[in-house]
C-alpha cells in the first residue's frame, strides 16, 4: 500500500503554524523543516528550497545531464546541482555509481528515510513517490 504523502505534509505544515515564527508558505516550510536549511530568513529558505526542488526534479526525471549542461565552474546550474547533492538532505538518499552527474534515488537501502524535522518517515521503496508528491505539494495552494 502506497502512502499519501500529501496528507502527511499537510499535517506537518499545520503543526508548525502554531510556532512563534511559523513559515509563511509551503516552500519556506520545505526549506526550513524538510531540507533543514538554517538561514533565519524566510525568503532565503524559499530561494534555496526552489534550488533543491529543481535538482530533485532532475534526479527524478533522469534529466540531470540536461539540467547540468556544460561542466563549467561558471555554469550556475552545474554549481547548484553539485551544492544540492552534497546537502545533508540528499546525502544517503541518492547514489550515483561512477558519476555524480547521473545520480538516482536509492530505493533499495534497508533503513527508512526520516524527512527533516517533520516526523515523516519514508520507506526506501517509496522515496521517489515522496519526492514527486513533495514537488506537487509545494505548488498547491
Amino acid at each position: 500500500m502506497k502512502i499519501d504523502y500529501f496528507e502527511k505534509l499537510d499535517l506537518a505544515y499545520e503543526e508548525v503554524q502554531h510556532m512563534q515564527c511559523p513559515p509563511d508558505s509551503k516552500i519556506e516550510f520545505a526549506g526550513s523543516h524538510i531540507f533543514e536549511f538554517t538561514t533565519y530568513h524566510g525568503a532565503m529558505d524559499e530561494i534555496i528550497a526552489c534550488m533543491m526542488l529543481e535538482v530533485i526534479d532532475a534526479i527524478l526525471n533522469r534529466t540531470t545531464f540536461k539540467y547540468i549542461g556544460d561542466i563549467d565552474v561558471n555554469n550556475p546550474d552545474y554549481l547548484n546541482y553539485l551544492l544540492m547533492v552534497n546537502m545533508p538532505f540528499l546525502i544517503g538518499k541518492i547514489d550515483w555509481g561512477g558519476s555524480i552527474q547521473g545520480a538516482w534515488f536509492d530505493e533499495y537501502r534497508k533503513e527508512s528515510y526520516p524527512i527533516g524535522c517533520t516526523g515523516i518517515v519514508v520507506p526506501p521503496i517509496e522515496i521517489k513517490i515522496f519526492m514527486k508528491q513533495l514537488i506537487e505539494w509545494v505548488k498547491r495552494k
